[in-house]
């Protein structure tokens, strides 16, 4: 394995002992890394099901608990939420224990602090559990990735190896959170380490499947988005098929910037955190009124867009609600992901273009679109083909659909590439880092 990850590609591992056992040291490594990352995404859905069960009553999801609430308690709620997580983050997160995220860690062998990262996750859960547009996925793929942090010092691993430690973790945190693990590992292969080697690939690859056996045993679930999507074969459905990808390339880097333009300004802002954070979330209850699938990380919405039909009118409404609210919370402060607001607002460009197609193809499928929308505007804005088709595959457990995706997500990542260099993720990555160019082996 010494030999398979270069500067390039990741860490270089030590080779104190011969090459068979390093393998043996680093799969072992894997596998506790694996486990307790699991444990890790467990836990924290554990704390949202709970927070949300004591202040909702139910655990239908968050759009169920907006469209419950009385229209004036919907708007108040997250701004409750961000008040209560900007006042965690302002007044006990010390200033000099903010800590790196994941992708900090690993390429640039930063260290995660247990005591910010254990209070940022639970500002989180305030945010995403008040109805904030965020994604709860990002404080389990840094908690994962603390576990791998933690499991590193425990053993007095070398700083190399506790870097693979850490990108094992968040191997398994994003496995367990989405039930994907082979795009769990691709992720941090393709979109953190910036390539794809065997001799990393291996371990990661283990650490994200015994993450996700051990998520799907305890909590008993299958693929989150299951569909049926069925083909796009023809050479007119393969055309449109390239065309929505060119949209979703064109649209990405629009997303990128809004996300940024909206951090920029808002951290210009002379006013304390959790007051641009309340500011934030009264924003989003105030779209909330509007529609309630404004509320959290898009997951139920995305369902319900894959098996229901939906009147191109009512998506197109809440897709501009949805980016508004994700791009508020996101830039005023709040921690946690955008990849699932990001894999919703693909979704439902999906959607749209799909009722478009049905003009011309009215047997085209609109669960197949909205699919194929999905995974190109992932491509778009990570700037990663293969772990957006791998990871929508995996989601629906619909691989008869990968031809469509592939073309797609090649689309939306090329014309995104030309427009937008840098990609969603280019404020944790070095701008040397391989990731943040267009890489040469997709040349």
């Amino acid at each position: 394995m010494t030999n398979d990850i270069t500067e390039k590609n990741g860490p270089d591992l030590p080779a104190p002992y011969g090459r068979n056992m390093q393998l043996l040291r680093m799969l072992g490594l894997a596998i506790v890394v694996g486990i307790l990352g699991a444990l890790a995404v467990l836990a924290f859905h554990q704390l949202l099901l709970v927070l949300e069960s004591t202040f909702y009553g139910l655990n239908q999801g968050l759009v169920a608990d907006a469209a419950r609430l009385p229209p004036g308690i919907r708007v108040i709620t997250p701004a409750a939420g961000g008040l209560v997580a900007g006042i965690m983050l302002q007044y006990f997160l010390r200033r000099k224990e903010t800590g790196a995220d994941y992708m900090e860690a690993i390429t640039a062998g930063s260290e995660i602090p247990l005591r910010s990262s254990l209070l940022k996750s639970v500002a989180s859960a305030a945010t995403v559990v008040s109805g904030g547009s965020i994604g709860r996925e990002g404080s389990m793929v840094q908690l994962a990735a603390l576990s791998g942090n933690m499991l590193g010092k425990v053993l007095r691993v070398s700083p190399v190896e506790q870097r693979f430690a850490v990108a094992c973790g968040a191997a398994a945190g994003l496995a367990g959170a989405y039930n994907t693990p082979i795009a769990g590992a691709l992720f941090v292969a393709e979109i953190v380490l910036g390539g794809i080697s065997v001799g990393s690939f291996g371990p990661l690859l283990l650490a994200a499947a015994i993450a996700d056996s051990v998520v799907r045993h305890v909590s008993r679930v299958g693929p989150i988005f299951a569909a049926t999507p069925g083909n796009l074969q023809s050479l007119p459905e393969l055309l449109l098929v390239v065309a929505t990808g060119i949209v979703a390339g064109l649209l990405g880097p629009l997303f990128i910037a809004s996300l940024n333009y909206a951090h920029r300004k808002l951290s210009e802002l002379h006013l304390p955190l959790w007051i641009k954070m309340m500011l934030a979330g009264l924003a989003v209850g105030g779209l909330s009124a509007i529609s309630p699938e404004v509320w959290g990380n898009g997951y139920s919405v995305v369902n319900s867009l894959l098996h229901q039909s939906w009147i191109w009118q009512s998506v197109l409404l809440i897709l501009v609600l949805k980016v508004i609210a994700t791009v508020l919370t996101s830039g005023s402060g709040a921690v946690g992901g955008v990849f699932t607001p990001t894999l919703f607002v693909g979704a439902a460009l999906g959607t749209l273009a799909g009722s478009a197609v049905h003009i011309i193809l009215p047997d085209a499928s609109m669960t197949a679109y909205t699919l194929v929308g999905m995974s190109a505007f992932l491509a778009a804005v990570t700037h990663a083909p293969l772990t957006a088709v791998v990871m929508i595959s995996e989601m629906t457990a619909g691989y008869d659909l990968v031809p469509a995706l592939a073309l797609a997500s090649l689309a939306g990542y090329y014309v995104s590439s030309v427009l937008h260099p840098g990609s969603i993720y280019a404020r944790s990555i070095p701008q040397t880092h391989p990731t943040q160019t267009l890489p040469s082996t997709y040349l």
